[in-house]
């Protein structure tokens, strides 16, 4: 009749786990413990698969075999421990793929025959007993201590008392564990107690004093937990969710960030008339910029931002026309323009019509037009405030609209794609930047900007001299500035890059706001396009600046973003509102008609 269906499938399954497990399989840096692994859907594959560095099996002596259950009652025949354990790790052993494991062997049964009948069943399995990978460690029933030493040398022992270190000999012990509940009624949410953080510190430092490894069981099992407890040193993580902790602690240190050198924070004077026209307009757009990013440098910053100075303050709804979740693209158009278009399109409305951008509207009324950006002058941002093409990829066609437009001179990277840009633009230094009667293009770089450790304040001093330069002249202005990397970092998950390109960013604010005091005439608008990433901060550490962030995703969302504001009208910015007004707003604020 064949094997049951049952035994069929786990069979092809293993074979299937076992084929994948010869292709890659990368450990974690921070191990976890498969606790009760014999409950998992695919007992020993699931865990192994997701780089558990220990796996535990609870194991009773019945009718001289070793069976794996929970309960005495609930022993299934065909769950034996060679079928489940000993098989597929003799098998990935056979082929040389069997990484470091520990194997936590839970006697449930009386000690001295289950270890007996263990031994006995080894002896079928030579090639795990001379497994340099494998470690077999015996929990649960245990022999004294004092007759640790009359087992073979591949059996080892999990340890649980801390009271007689000293006393016995720790050759044969393989880690410490303990209940968790004996320090600590933490649930896993929040933190712990001082006073429990304390206790359960004091039971790692004890452990590692002896140079043997920790876990805690009966801890709690959830994320904020297994972070915790990470952080904290534990060696084996307790789990019953392998998949869902391998994949939490496998980029923990990725999502982790600490600030070494906190920048400088300028506190606006608040000394204009709010309710004067404003002269100049400085929009100022950071790309993907939620208020998990903004969070996230405000607590490595030391708790403050320049930007957190500020005091009106909206929220923008980001939506395009097409799609909940708007692109660069969509979003940019919309504050460019006033109006609601499809994903990807430029400065085109949704059947993709000529939308009238401020810049244009600005021109005819004696405004110097500029665009400072991280990104290349032809980015979906930028480009929204000049072009005009339903697809933001057209690069060709950005770049003939630049040259075809109102901006007077632009701040960005690439300098490299635009080698024909000289047929409207002059390319010049930020220092050279003098006459506005000349089209100038000024260049951070050859090609993508670096990142900010290795291009220092960059940004930030290039719109320090911009400022200076524009208010030296008579005419208004509108300035776009945006800090583009914000965005690609979400888009990757990297927390690091996400707080040093907001810094870079509030660094560039300070420089805004530091001129906007000095003349008192200028409007300054700080927003973004959209949310990226899903990005909020799970945890952190106050004292040192720490923080550990998390991500929904890789993409944008459609979370509000924050509108903060400075300067003659900036009352007139706050609330809940589409993105679109911020077109309608700022036209408002200078008394111009569309």
């Amino acid at each position: 009749m064949g094997l049951p269906m049952n035994n069929r499938i786990a069979q092809s399954v293993g074979f299937i786990f076992l084929f994948i497990s010869t292709i890659s399989l990368a450990q974690n840096s921070y191990r976890f413990h498969s606790h009760n692994d014999y409950l998992q859907d695919l007992p020993f594959w699931e865990a192994y698969n997701h780089g558990a560095g220990s796996i535990e099996a609870d194991v009773y002596l019945k009718n001289n075999n070793l069976y794996v259950a929970h309960t005495e009652k609930e022993i299934d025949s065909r769950r034996t421990l060679e079928k489940l354990y000993f098989d597929p790790i003799a098998e990935l052993a056979k082929y040389g793929k069997l990484r470091e494991l520990q194997l936590l062997i839970d006697l449930k049964s009386e000690a001295e025959p289950t270890l007996a009948k263990l031994l006995d069943i080894l002896e079928s399995y030579p090639e795990l007993k001379k497994e340099s990978n494998l470690n077999i460690v015996i929990s649960g029933s245990r022999p004294a201590p004092k007759n640790y030493g009359t087992y073979p040398d591949y059996i080892m022992f999990d340890h649980q008392d801390l009271n007689n270190l000293d006393k016995i000999v720790l050759d044969k012990i393989a880690l410490i564990s303990q209940n968790f509940r004996i320090y600590s009624n933490w649930n896993g949410l929040g933190r712990l107690t001082a006073k429990e953080l304390e206790k359960v510190e004091r039971v790692i430092k004890e452990a590692h004093r002896k140079n043997l490894k920790v876990r805690f069981w009966a801890a709690p099992d959830t994320k904020t937990a297994w972070g915790r407890f990470a952080k904290m040193g534990v060696d084996l993580i307790n789990t019953d969710q392998p998949a869902e902790a391998s994949k939490y602690l496998e980029n923990l240190d990725q999502r982790t960030y600490s600030l070494k050198e906190p920048i400088s924070v300028y506190k606006p004077t608040y000394r204009h008339d709010p309710e004067a026209k404003p002269k100049n307009v400085i929009l100022m757009t950071g790309d993907g910029n939620g208020l998990g990013q903004i969070s996230s440098a405000v607590i490595a910053n030391e708790g403050q931002l320049t930007v957190t100075q500020l005091k009106d303050i909206g929220f923008l709804k980001t939506s395009a026309y097409d799609d909940l979740v708007t692109d660069s693209a969509a979003g940019a158009t919309a504050m460019a323009t006033g109006k609601k278009t499809s994903n990807r399109a430029i400065g085109t409305g949704p059947a993709g019509e000529r939308l009238t951008s401020l810049t244009e509207i600005l021109s005819k009324h004696g405004f110097v037009n500029g665009i400072m950006t991280t990104d290349k002058i032809t980015g979906a941002t930028p480009s929204s405030f000049y072009a005009h093409q339903t697809e933001r990829d057209n690069s060709k066609g950005i770049l003939k609209d630049l040259l075809q437009s109102e901006i007077d001179f632009f701040v960005s990277a690439g300098a490299k794609d635009h080698s024909n840009i000289q047929e409207k633009f002059i390319k010049k230094d930020v220092i050279e930047l003098s006459n506005f009667n000349d089209r100038v293009a000024i260049y951070l770089s050859e090609d993508d900007i670096p990142v900010p450790d290795s291009r220092g304040r960059l940004f930030p001093d290039h719109v320090k001299t911009v400022l200076q330069k524009l208010n030296e002249q008579d005419q208004p202005y509108f300035l776009m500035i945006e800090g583009a990397k914000i965005d690609s970092n979400g888009h990757s998950n990297n927390i690091e890059g996400i707080v040093q390109e907001m810094l870079d960013f509030d660094q560039t604010i300070a420089e805004v706001l530091k001129a906007a005091d000095k003349h008192q005439n200028t409007l300054v608008v700080i927003t973004a396009d959209h949310e990226t990433s899903g990005f909020g901060i799970l945890q952190g550490n106050q004292d040192s600046d720490e923080i550990e962030g998390g991500f929904l995703t890789n993409d944008h969302t459609a979370t509000m973003v924050p509108v903060f504001s400075y300067g003659p009208q900036s009352g007139s910015f706050t609330g809940v509102y589409e993105n679109t007004e911020i077109f309608s707003k700022i036209l408002e604020a200078l008394q111009v008609e569309n």
